[in-house]
């Protein structure tokens, strides 16, 4: 068969290589003058057409003419074999056609390469295609038809090279965020710290910054909440600056010392006394003339007078007494003995320390850790009465003992000097410290759930408090013996307590079962009185419910009415509290008693441990408990 023009289609010829042909492009058109104007550029150069060329003559056979029977080259014709034509049976290359067979063209039923129709799952020279975005506008376009076609052709893909390609922006935009939010976290770390950590850190014994400080400030006071002064700087015949504690022993362990063995008040509140906030000209001034400007002074919480009280009740005695305002946290007094006199620590020093079993040196409110004994009897009790909400109908007959199973044999757990208390309920129980009748309360408890218990009860974790403590402990397994579980339960065994945490647990008590953070410092004011900051009462949260509160309190105030606190009510104040006497090994008993007042509007709760006591709580710490509350409330 023969062709009808150069490049036709040729019957089972299909080895010709690619090619592409273009229609005149929209600016090389004339429509007013109904011709071409440019040059018509195909494979094998450049053709001229002239205008006179173009014509819509049925006889005319020129290249570009159109015709009804037109074999021209770029002709349009219904049944035009040329390339680059349009028919309805186009089978020429590039060209498009419902049924086209042509490379790189378009047809409903394309089966060539390249090409795109119906019949091929949407390519594009060879490519996937995106008619909408890939495909360029001013390539050969069907006429009366929306497709768009890109040759498949050599020349259109190095044609595609040749195009700029475009920026694509955003991996230098994920560059400049990236960039941008470490800017702004390193800004925001930096107010952070100058806002709250450097406080600390500035607090921190062994920050050298401290010491440089110290060279341009003098050391501000610490003073009571009536504005006594317990510690100050001083200056010698000499010239030589002084710590002054004037209080001596009585405030020790609070207020702590500046140097040899940094603590307390002195450690926490360093970020303060070693700031001035005199006139900044003031200041540079001073420095310009070697001289020290005065430091901020730092108000504490402390009541002097109950400090006294506290200190003189506890006498020669081991033990702490401690005092706070349950609707706030503020303690209200801190007393730990043994102690020392912080005016002669640094000349006794060494011989203090030769002692390793001395307790001189340890504020034993926060970082003695002791077995509580009967005081855990609220937590025995909040346990059952979440247990078994039908708690009022509990009893149990006590005959001064119970056998416990341990170790495969018995053991005895006796009531405080074998006393029979006979039937009781669990306020019973509660009120006369039946460790008979908790022991057996304590057999009949989840053991699970009292460890949860203890947890939110602020066991075996640190305090919410900036106060410097050590952690209490709590321990149950469910492999434990009887014995175990009833030592427990009645707080011997394992478990250990700081007098700041059984504190806390009764102020949330007094507090409808809100936990206040405890604090000791109230304010900062410069050296002239003008008050720089002031420190507000802060919530921890509940750790138990109101009901449970009040269930606890009605308890509490029947172990004052007629149990083993029966002594306060001399007072004529409605108190309530709970007693306990724990047994230690090779050692006396650790005496406890923790309480409010007044129980319906708690104003003060305290918590008082006599160690080493020769008898019962009853005779050592409730009478010291006694006379805080005479103190504070008879005003």
């Amino acid at each position: 068969m023969s062709k009808y023009s150069k490049g036709g289609y040729v019957p089972g010829e299909d080895d010709f290589e690619d090619t592409v042909f273009h229609m005149p492009l929209d600016e090389s058109y004339d429509p007013e003058n109904d011709q071409f104007d440019d040059n018509y550029r195909n494979p094998y150069g450049y053709h001229e057409y002239p205008s006179d060329t173009y014509g819509a003559d049925e006889g005319n056979y020129d290249r570009g003419g159109y015709d009804g029977r037109d074999y021209d080259r770029g002709g349009y014709d219904e049944r035009n074999y040329n390339r680059g034509g349009y028919d309805g049976r186009n089978y020429d290359r590039g060209s498009y056609d419902e049924d086209n067979y042509g490379r790189g063209s378009y047809g409903d039923n394309n089966d060539n390469r390249g090409g795109y129709g119906s019949g091929q799952s949407d390519h594009y020279a060879g490519k996937d295609l995106d008619l909408e975005e890939d495909l360029d506008s001013e390539q050969d376009l069907a006429p009366e038809d929306d497709a768009q076609i890109y040759s498949g052709s050599k020349r259109a893909r190095k044609a595609d090279k040749k195009k700029p390609k475009r920026v694509k922006n955003n991996q230098i935009m994920g560059i400049l965020y990236g960039f941008l939010i470490l800017f702004f976290a390193m800004i925001g770390y930096f107010v952070y710290f100058d806002v709250i950590d450097s406080k600390e850190a500035l607090s921190n014994p062994n920050n050298i910054r401290v010491a440089k400080l110290a060279d341009t400030v003098i050391r501000g006071k610490i003073l009571a909440s009536d504005g006594s002064v317990l510690a100050e700087t001083l200056t010698d015949s000499s010239g030589n600056e002084y710590r002054s504690y004037p209080y001596h022993e009585m405030f020790s362990h609070v207020v702590g010392m500046s140097k040899t063995n940094k603590s307390g008040i002195e450690a926490s509140g360093e970020y303060y006394l070693l700031t001035s906030s005199i006139n900044p000209i003031q200041k540079a001034y001073n420095e310009l003339k070697g001289n020290k400007s005065p430091g901020d002074n730092v108000i504490t919480t402390l009541d002097t007078n109950l400090q006294k009280t506290a200190y003189e009740a506890l006498g020669s005695q081991k033990g702490v007494v401690l005092a706070m305002d349950p609707s706030t946290g503020e303690i209200l007094c801190m007393v730990s003995k043994p102690d020392y006199d912080p005016n002669t620590l640094a000349q006794n020093y060494d011989a203090v320390i030769s002692d390793k079993n001395s307790k001189v040196l340890l504020n034993q409110a926060t970082g003695g850790t002791f077995t509580p004994g009967s005081i855990f009897k609220m937590i025995t009790a909040l346990e059952y009465i979440r247990e078994y909400p039908n708690y009022g109908n509990y009893s149990y007959t006590c005959y001064g003992s119970i056998a416990l199973e341990s170790g495969g044999r018995d053991a005895v757990l006796s009531c405080f000097d074998g006393h029979s208390h006979g039937t009781q309920n669990l306020t019973d129980s509660f009120a006369n410290s039946c460790n008979s009748s908790f022991a057996n309360i304590g057999l009949s408890l989840n053991i699970k759930k009292m460890n949860e218990l203890c947890n939110t009860m602020l066991f075996n974790q640190k305090l919410p408090t900036d106060i410097p403590h050590s952690q209490s402990s709590f321990t149950l397994s469910d492999s434990a013996t009887q014995w175990e579980i009833g030592a427990t339960s009645i707080g011997q065994g394992q478990t250990t307590m700081t007098p700041l945490h059984a504190l806390m647990i009764t102020g949330a008590i007094a507090n409808g079962g809100v936990v206040m953070k405890p604090y000791l410092m109230d304010s900062v004011e410069s050296n002239t009185g003008t008050q720089l900051e002031k420190f507000m009462p802060e919530s921890y949260g509940s750790i138990m419910s109101t009901s449970e509160a009040e269930m606890l309190k009605s308890m509490m105030q029947e172990v004052v009415s007629r149990g083993t606190a029966v002594s306060l009510s001399s007072l004529g104040m409605n108190i309530a509290g709970k007693t306990g006497t724990a047994e230690v090994d090779n050692a006396g008993n650790n005496a406890w008693f923790v309480g409010f007042a007044p129980a319906d509007s708690p104003k003060i709760a305290v918590c008082v441990l006599v160690e080493d006591a020769n008898t019962s709580s009853s005779y050592t710490a409730v009478p010291i408990a006694q006379q805080l509350f005479a103190s504070y409330l008879g005003r």
